[in-house]
């Protein structure tokens, strides 16, 4: 996490450059206030103007330079600023993608979004509020310290003893007094968010319900908090400004007292006294942000302390690779899998239950069909959960070519398995686009044969824009026969040498399914398969199936081998028909 705050080494360089232009700023403020003032006071003497011109193209050149070097450091800092965001962004991104959904679930609703979105830019300041004026502030005593001790001496210690209080010993009191302020408005606003997630999630349901205006009230008590923390951590933050205004002044102050003690004893020309005070007081410009640089720490400190949590979550495992056309062989040996405490009421798969597998063991070699069948939470979708990295099995092993399958990447494995859910997911995006998604390169041929093969043809032939139709937020634009007809044409583009088919024909009617089943079972051709389905008829042409009960393998063996043996299989087929036979 520390390596990614700092960066590449572009971000690096670009820092120290901003850091040097932003320390050339203000030393050309403190070269223009003492140009300024000493020309100001020799001129009010009504020397020669010859003894003006070096102060007066030195009031031009040092305007000139404040204002170039200003603009190069706001232009190289917030570029900086923009690649850490971006750094930080990705960085956080790949590690929410590597979460499982027992991973997942230890964070509340809404949390995930704050930490990408609101700690993020939270840490945006990281640099330009917290390290640049640090850095800066270094650069610009320093060169004040030598040209004092070169020009005058006498006001080192005074001068240094006052940057110091007003930069280092205000801002650490003002930590400590506003210590618990930043936490508690980072705390607050996630607190906030997470409320407001869960309300418009929820909204149809608290409208039915008559709880809308309870939940309103619930989200305005959220807000109140949250703007009285952040009022709180506010006030923290003026008071250090206002602290640190009074300590310029104060400086000031005694910088001219002394200055005018040593012109009252003829030891500095008079003509300097204005010069030292506003040399002094433009010098502050560097030391004045320091007072707010500790409020800024302690909530770029809260929030990384926020996204370290997501990122402690990732497994440690190391991450094989796996070839690309190396055939892949897929197995489970005595499976096991349970919610934690509470998670099965989040996900509903077997309500009331946290015991959800127990002991599943198959084998699904190249070109193999196999088939996981039984009554709705049973655990079938589970297992499409474990396959995909969504879960991590509680005991036993799933084996990706004799290999525990914890130990690739959980993107590298999704990648392998052409996936087709009964929850369709679409973006707010085209149908083209939506399909792409599978494989962004594909050629307009290779599209339009994944449309075909999905039975799209006809329906997109309605649709004045065709492809470019948009599916409206989560799709809802289209029927959910619709949906997953997209799902399937994304599975046909990707071919991918495993195909995981979760309720594949949900929302399409008996000749829809038949047509859909054949281009899948087609394309699968030398590929392995996964059905996870409810529907029993057309089984015949599965390799294998396996017969699930309360988490358990009841039944396994072929479609004939199972009809047979008129076992839980048999009766669920026999009530199917009878079913189709009534309808």
């Amino acid at each position: 996490m520390l390596s990614m705050l700092i960066g590449s080494r572009m971000t690096v360089l670009l820092a120290a450059v901003a850091c040097m232009l932003g320390a050339f700023t203000v030393c050309a403020n403190v070269g223009l206030l003492a140009a300024s003032a000493w020309l100001i006071s020799a001129a009010a003497l009504h020397p020669p103007v010859s003894e003006l011109s070096v102060a007066i193209v030195g009031v031009r050149f040092f305007g000139l330079a404040r204002a170039i070097c200003r603009y190069g450091e706001r232009y190289v800092s917030h570029n900086v600023t923009f690649r850490l965001l971006a750094d930080l962004r990705v960085w956080l991104y790949s590690r929410v993608e590597q979460l499982t959904m027992r991973e997942l679930t230890a964070f509340a609703k809404g949390d995930i979004f704050s930490r990408l979105v609101a700690d993020v830019e939270t840490l945006q300041f990281f640099y330009l509020r917290a390290v640049f004026p640090v850095l800066i502030a270094v650069l610009v005593v320093t060169t004040v310290v030598i040209l004092l001790a070169w020009l005058a001496d006498w006001l080192i210690w005074p001068v240094l003893g006052l940057i110091v209080l007003t930069g280092c010993i205000v801002p650490i009191g003002m930590y400590y007094l506003g210590s618990k302020a930043g936490s508690a408005a980072i705390a607050a606003r996630a607190g906030f968010q997470e409320l407001l997630a869960d309300s418009i999630e929820g909204i149809t349901e608290l409208a039915a319900f008559g709880q809308a205006k309870t939940q309103a009230d619930k989200v305005l008590i959220a807000a109140a908090s949250l703007q009285s923390s952040q009022k709180k951590a506010n006030t923290m933050t003026v008071l250090a400004d206002t602290v640190g205004v009074l300590g310029l002044n104060f400086t000031v102050l005694i910088v001219i007292g002394l200055a005018a003690r040593q012109v009252a004893d003829g030891q500095l020309n008079g003509v300097y006294l204005a010069v030292v005070a506003l040399a002094v007081q433009g010098s502050f410009e560097a030391v004045l942000p320091l007072t707010a640089v500790v409020s800024y720490l302690r909530e770029s400190a809260a929030a990384v302390a926020r996204l370290k949590q997501i990122a402690s979550k990732v497994s440690a495992v190391a991450v094989q690779g796996i070839a690309p056309k190396e055939p892949l062989t897929l197995a489970a040996d005595k499976l096991s899998f349970s919610y934690l405490p509470g998670q099965e009421q989040v996900f509903s798969y077997l309500p009331g239950q946290e015991q959800v597998l127990t002991d599943i063991s198959f084998c699904l070699p190249p070109g193999k069909k196999l088939a996981v069948v039984g009554a709705s939470g049973a655990g079938k979708s589970t297992i499409a959960g474990l396959i995909l990295r969504f879960w991590d099995s509680s005991q036993g092993r799933l084996l990706l070519n004799g290999k525990d399958i914890r130990q690739y990447a959980p993107e590298q494995v999704r990648k392998l398995i052409s996936v087709v859910s009964q929850d369709t997911y679409l973006f707010n995006a085209s149908i083209r686009d939506n399909i792409l998604v599978a494989k962004p390169n594909a050629a307009p041929a290779e599209l339009m044969a994944a449309v075909e093969a999905a039975g799209l043809n006809d329906f997109l032939a309605k649709l004045p824009q065709g492809l470019n139709t948009l599916t409206g937020q989560n799709g809802l634009a289209l029927s959910g026969g619709e949906r997953q007809r997209i799902a399937l044409a994304r599975a046909l583009l990707k071919t991918a040498p495993v195909w995981l088919l979760d309720e594949p024909t949900a929302g399409l009617d008996a000749e829809a399914e038949q047509v859909v089943m054949n281009h899948i079972l087609q394309a699968a051709v030398g590929s392995s398969m996964l059905l996870i389905t409810h529907r029993l008829t057309g089984l015949e042409v599965m390799d294998e199936i396996i017969v699930l009960e309360n988490g358990k393998v009841a039944e396994q063996g072929t479609c004939q081998q199972l009809l047979a043996a008129r076992g839980l299989f048999y009766q669920m087929w026999t009530l199917q028909l009878d079913m189709l036979n009534i309808s």
